[in-house]
């Protein structure tokens, strides 16, 4: 299970990175966001690449509260099949966090890409909650752990590849293997683990988170 993630990246960075065409929600400089708590992620709305606010875990009216899902098994029931066509984002990230228990210790290590900046495959969902609030909520999928990360979980976020992006985000159909083929396994030698201090953040300088609404 992906414990938390963090996003320092600025709005500019990331619509330069993911090509953006409008920026509606962004909060930089956070460490260690937890489920269940608001965060970036992109969707294609109306010919638009967006970026937007969403709680990490999907509440839709079918199932529990899903913070991660494993990738393959997208399309085990019509319902995921269903979103998993129409219903597809990306979560910006530059890290997430594993722990792993050495003695009566607990590691905590961070990881990222060494190329900076990367892209988590997501779905997404929006209802409308018993007071008529538009609820907007998206679950991260999970692949196999790389040997890298099997070290702390026998899973890991399905980064995807630049090249794979549009055809991710873009709405319509795709066939199990086109969506199975694009949630591949990042190879371990382009992530780096720095480990945590039990204090917070040890590898970067502390910046106050900046929300940026639209």
């Amino acid at each position: 299970m992906c414990q938390a993630i963090s996003i320092t990246a600025a709005s500019s960075e990331l619509t330069e990175r993911f090509e953006l065409d409008n920026v509606l929600f962004h909060t930089s400089g956070r460490y260690e966001i937890q489920p269940t708590e608001s965060i970036s992620a992109i969707i294609h709305r109306k010919d638009e690449r967006v970026l937007d606010e969403f709680r990490w875990g999907m509440v839709p009216y079918w199932a529990k509260d899903s913070v991660q899902m494993d990738s393959m098994k997208l399309f085990e029931k019509p319902i995921y099949e269903r979103i998993a066509n129409k219903q597809r984002c990306i979560i910006p990230c530059n890290g997430f966090y594993v722990s792993r228990t050495e003695g009566k210790e607990e590691k905590k290590f961070k990881i990222t890409m060494r190329s900076g900046t990367f892209a988590v495959a997501g779905l997404y969902d929006v209802f409308r909650a018993a007071s008529g609030e538009e609820m907007r909520t998206c679950t991260m999928l999970m692949t196999k752990a790389n040997g890298l990360i099997a070290q702390y979980q026998p899973q890991m976020p399905a980064i995807l590849e630049q090249e794979d992006i549009s055809d991710w985000l873009t709405r319509g159909a795709r066939t199990p293997f086109e969506l199975k083929n694009m949630l591949r396994m990042m190879e371990s030698v382009r992530m780096i683990a720095i480990p945590v201090t039990p204090s917070g953040e040890a590898d970067v300088e502390f910046e106050s988170p900046r929300t940026e609404y639209v």
